[in-house]
């Protein structure tokens, strides 16, 4: 059974005294208010392979499990104006959003993927779809880790790609960026470095920079440490 992630057990965590909470990603459903409040809180939410965090565990450090249907309709609840908060038409939709969520997690990365016995893992690029980066400030950005903690790996590797867009990020890691399709433009103060296909950059740590292309770019990222978003 799946444990729920949600904005008010990291607010609880952080009240508590915690810096940090422990998932096993196989086995946790985390919202994206739970990570931004997480960031914006400085609580670091670490994966953690499956096999060294009992069942029982990965449900209590996480917080309510997704069962737990009152709990997760009381929150839902109390957001809403008060005209909407008895409808059972809104218990349906909860329900709903819930069983599609935990489909959508059990099944794994957006991506082919083979993994041999003694971890060595195969990503098929053309099978990658883009998720949505949310750091980008709205801007369409697209995003898909496909390596990371969850594979016992120290570093972490994914795909972006965009369509003429631009955006500033400093980053907290390391990274080095592939251009695979398109143009990279990646500014620096006053000088744009343009990167093609087969080119390779490497940001360090603490750099404040403006990603952005004037068409549609496509790369892979490697990052270090495999935490990269919770930096």
């Amino acid at each position: 059974m799946k444990s729920l992630l949600t904005a008010e057990t990291i607010k609880e965590l952080h009240r508590n005294g915690q810096t940090a909470v422990e998932v096993a990603p196989q086995r946790t459903i985390i919202t994206p208010e739970a990570r931004d409040v997480a960031k914006k809180l400085g609580l670091k939410i670490v994966d953690v392979p499956i096999n060294s965090v009992p069942e029982k565990d990965s449900m209590s450090l996480a917080g309510s499990r997704p069962d737990s249907l009152q709990a997760i309709k009381k929150a839902v609840r109390e957001k809403l104006p008060a005209a909407h908060q008895n409808s059972s038409l809104l218990d349906q939709l909860i329900e709903k959003a819930l069983k599609e969520l935990q489909h959508q997690d059990t099944e794994g990365p957006s991506c082919e993927r083979e993994k041999a016995p003694n971890g060595v893992v195969l990503v098929r690029g053309a099978s990658v779809k883009p998720g949505k980066f949310d750091g980008a400030g709205g801007k369409p950005i697209g995003l898909t880790d496909v390596i990371g903690s969850a594979d016992n790996s120290s570093i972490a590797a994914g795909y972006m790609q965009w369509d003429n867009c631009s955006f500033p990020w400093t980053l907290n890691y390391d990274e080095i960026d592939v251009v695979l399709e398109g143009e990279l433009h990646i500014t620096c103060g006053n000088k744009t470095h343009i990167g093609k296909p087969g080119d390779v950059f490497f940001i360090p740590k603490g750099a404040a920079i403006e990603f952005g292309s004037p068409g549609k770019v496509r790369f892979v990222y490697v990052t270090y440490p495999a935490d990269w978003s919770a930096q």
